[in-house]
């Protein structure tokens, strides 16, 4: 049988093994707590990390929405310019029209007048000097004639152009939109 001291001796033993065993454990806690710190570490860093994608995330959306907003803006411009530019066209082609027929009559009138003068001169001469009596009754005449316009003119002719605007759109009252400054961003002190 074993001794007091033998058992005293293994208890012993025992003991400096349960103090390395406690020592191992020590130091493997030590090595859990430096783990532990360690993945906190990690841990702020994808927290920070996170946050910062989070940002650029919020920048992307805010920067997409500002261009969506120019975007439609633009369009409702451009469509607007088409149609004032439907109406300009419209407008010129009027005056091409007008105009090219104004030079076609003025050309034939004056080719007109200008036979018309000759002759009515000619006649006026021949006519005179036939009836003298007839032409001093032709001037008393148109001096009451022109007495009588002086007090009740007539009616003048209608114009041969009555001018028909062409459609125009209706002015473009929304001004551009406002760019809001990004997220997170202070506007500039001006």
């Amino acid at each position: 049988m074993a001794s007091a001291s033998d058992f005293y001796n293994e208890l012993k033993g025992a003991n400096a093994r349960l103090d390395d065993v406690k020592g191992k454990l020590d130091a493997a806690n030590g090595k859990l707590d430096d783990i532990k710190g360690k993945l906190d570490d990690i841990r702020a860093s994808v927290d920070a990390v996170r946050a910062e994608v989070q940002k650029v995330e919020n920048l992307l959306q805010w920067g997409f929405a500002q261009l969506i907003t120019l975007g439609q803006y633009t369009n409702l411009a451009l469509f607007h310019n088409g149609q004032q530019n439907d109406t300009i066209i419209c407008i010129l082609e009027h005056i091409s029209q007008n105009t090219c027929g104004i030079l076609n009559e003025a050309h034939t009138q004056t080719g007109l007048q200008t036979i018309m003068k000759d002759n009515t001169t000619a006649l006026a001469d021949l006519y005179a000097a036939t009836h003298a009596e007839a032409a001093l009754t032709r001037e008393r005449e148109e001096a009451l004639r022109t007495q009588i316009e002086g007090c009740c003119p007539p009616k003048p002719a209608e114009p041969a152009c009555k001018y028909e605007p062409c459609p125009a759109p209706e002015p473009l009252r929304q001004g551009p939109p406002k760019v809001e400054p990004p997220p997170g961003v202070q506007p500039p002190i001006r």
